[in-house]
């Protein structure tokens, strides 16, 4: 087994296992509600079960997996609890990061990632993944333009489980390629860009609903069940 020696050298290994095996809960591959221990994960790895260890540590950190005592670890589950969490979070504060984004797009110049990242979905067509990562970017870009950086970060928390349940539910795929997506994407960036505050954060706020309407359907919920 070959290993680096300094604890220096050991974090990038960590970080290594760590990003494959975020890629597996996100992708689907590690399944909600799955056990893993330590030492199948090290046999896979080729590795020692100390950074496999600091990895789920890691996950365990950012919400993905449960600890177990004694036991090992657990996939953390997905169901409409969890999805109703996500969406009443990204309604509280997308709306407003969409008119603050617009509040300073009319003051400052103009960026240009978030029409990038429309057509990036566009053109991904079947690419799942391509489709995923655009539409992910473009939630997470209108936070940074609201000047919110930690806000960021909790959307990018957040848009990571719609990928996840994405990748569980195959048949969201045709959302995630709709033209309601797409046309919604472009209301909302063409609002920003104009600096419309108000019109922004509507868009983004009838999108959210949209999107979560379509996302509750596959778990068989009305949206107001959902929410109740």
């Amino acid at each position: 087994m070959l290993e680096p020696g300094g604890g220096a050298a050991k974090r990038p290994l960590t970080e290594h296992i760590h990003s494959l095996l975020r890629e597996d809960i996100l992708h689907a591959r590690l399944q909600p509600g799955q056990a893993i221990l330590e030492p199948e994960l090290a046999a896979r790895f080729g590795v020692s079960k100390t950074p496999v260890r600091e990895a789920l540590r890691l996950l365990a950190q950012e919400g993905w997996v449960i600890v177990l005592p004694r036991k090992g670890y657990l996939i953390r589950p997905l169901g409409i609890d969890d999805l109703r969490e996500v969406f009443h979070l990204r309604e509280m504060l997308e709306p407003g990061f969409a008119a603050e984004a617009a509040w300073r797009a009319a003051r400052y110049s103009s960026d240009s990632a978030l029409g990038q990242s429309v057509k990036a979905q566009r053109k991904a067509g079947k690419d799942l993944d391509l489709a995923l990562e655009s539409a992910a970017s473009f939630h997470v870009r209108i936070a940074e333009l609201g000047g919110h950086a930690r806000g960021a970060k909790i959307i990018a928390n957040l848009v990571d489980e719609v990928t996840r349940l994405h990748h569980l539910m195959p048949s969201l795929e045709a959302h995630i390629n709709s033209t309601e997506e797409l046309e919604a994407h472009e209301r909302i960036a063409d609002a920003i860009r104009a600096g419309d505050e108000e019109a922004a954060e509507q868009a983004m706020r009838e999108h959210l609903k949209a999107t979560d309407l379509a996302l509750a359907g596959v778990f068989g919920v009305s949206r107001r069940r959902a929410q109740s």
